[in-house]
């Protein structure tokens, strides 16, 4: 008995009720209650790992599974760290977690994209010119003639972000100032 040797079974001390009237028996287990099936097992969880350029343009990433089949996964620009992937295989359900790597000079803040600019305050008083290398490939350049930049300051520049899914709407690129000596 699963309950211990304290623990009898009433099936060994009385007979079925139901047993020969139609009405269910021992086919249906003591009392006419159905027995539980076994539960399928719990999903194994698998990360996975994009850096932000993959995740910027797409990309596929290959993955062998109980050593006989390879799964495709097709990353979607603009998909977020924490979106999951499901496969089922051999009854067995697998899922695949997005991970982001973290990247040289940009940090993803949702669909934007935050970039910290460190200058001088001398720098900052006079105006320079920026040139930020995106994830593209391309270059955003954006001056700071007649801004007020002070330390913790930010200016948003709309559409160069990452790819919102679903669309081609982009987020924003932030730029935050961080002013030195």
């Amino acid at each position: 008995s699963p309950f211990g040797s304290d623990f009898m079974s009433f099936g060994d001390e009385f007979n079925d009720p139901f047993e020969g009237s139609g009405m269910g028996g021992r086919s249906h287990g003591r009392f006419g209650h159905r027995r539980r099936q076994a539960s399928p097992p719990e999903p194994v969880e698998q990360k996975f790992y994009c850096t932000l350029e993959e995740l910027f343009r797409g990309c596929q990433k290959k993955f062998k599974i109980l050593s006989s089949r390879i799964v495709t996964i097709d990353v979607k620009p603009g998909w977020k760290a924490g979106t999951k992937v499901s496969f089922n295989e051999q009854g067995q359900t697998i899922k695949f977690v997005l991970c982001e790597h973290p990247h040289k000079w940009f940090v993803r803040d949702g669909d934007d994209l935050r970039w910290k600019c460190k200058l001088t305050r001398q720098q900052a008083k006079k105006g320079v010119q920026l040139t930020i290398p995106m994830l593209d490939g391309t270059e955003v350049k954006w001056s700071t003639k007649g801004e007020q930049v002070y330390h913790g300051s930010c200016i948003a520049i709309a559409s160069h972000g990452m790819p919102i899914k679903g669309g081609p709407a982009r987020g924003n690129l932030i730029i935050e100032f961080a002013l030195t000596d």
